[in-house]
């Protein structure tokens, strides 16, 4: 599935919501749970969210919920590996469309920048909910990471190719042209913002690197 605009209101699609008061069953809990979690982690942060807040939230027993995950940060971890798969889904699906350079960049960036965005980096408590990640395993992120770099340099190789850009007429290296585009990527969440701002500017970001690769 392509990275989607405004999608921020379920980690996955999902059957049908249940009935106002009535508790998620079978594997729809588990998911229900990070949900939650997730919700709440954003509207109220990390430290101020307690495993009885995101009980009630997900509409199961406290006791339910532990049977799920035994403790915040073992939560934590889970949900950090469900984003990362469907970070990894979204560059999958940006991989097999047919995109101009532009186009593919901006969908790549969009498919990890833009996700992280609208899931974490708009919320006010997005330096508290990035810090817990420094106690998860390094290769939860690692893969994604590497494939979103991968995509980004077959895409900027294949511009190359094409004759659409060229780094050396920049007295740059088609690497650190790369790494350039990361850099200005990685700084368009400063400003804040809503999801439609920040991807114009990361669409701004991509014209103007792309401008200035030209043969």
């Amino acid at each position: 599935m392509a990275a989607r605009a405004g999608t921020a209101g379920k980690l996955k699609s999902t059957p049908a919501a249940p009935r106002e008061g009535a508790k998620p069953v079978g594997a729809d809990k588990r998911v229900a749970i990070m949900e939650a979690a997730l919700d709440l982690f954003r509207a109220n942060g990390y430290r101020h969210t307690a495993m009885e807040d995101i009980a009630q939230a997900a509409n199961v027993a406290k006791g339910t919920l532990y049977l799920y995950f035994k403790s915040k940060d073992e939560l934590f971890e889970a949900l950090a590996r469900l984003l990362a798969a469907r970070v990894q889904e979204d560059l999958d699906a940006v991989a097999k469309r047919d995109l101009p350079l532009q186009a593919k960049v901006l969908a790549i960036l969009d498919a990890k920048l833009g996700f992280f965005y609208r899931w974490i980096l708009s919320s006010p408590h997005a330096a508290e909910l990035l810090a817990p990640k420094a106690n998860l395993p390094g290769d939860i992120f690692d893969p994604v990471d590497g494939s979103f770099r991968a995509m980004l340099s077959k895409a900027l190789k294949e511009g190359v190719r094409a004759g659409e850009i060229d780094p050396k007429a920049a007295g740059l290296t088609l690497d650190a042209a790369l790494e350039t585009l990361l850099a200005a990527a990685y700084g368009a969440e400063h400003g804040g913002g809503s999801e439609a701002q920040f991807r114009e500017r990361l669409a701004r970001i991509v014209t103007l690197t792309l401008r200035g690769l030209r043969p």
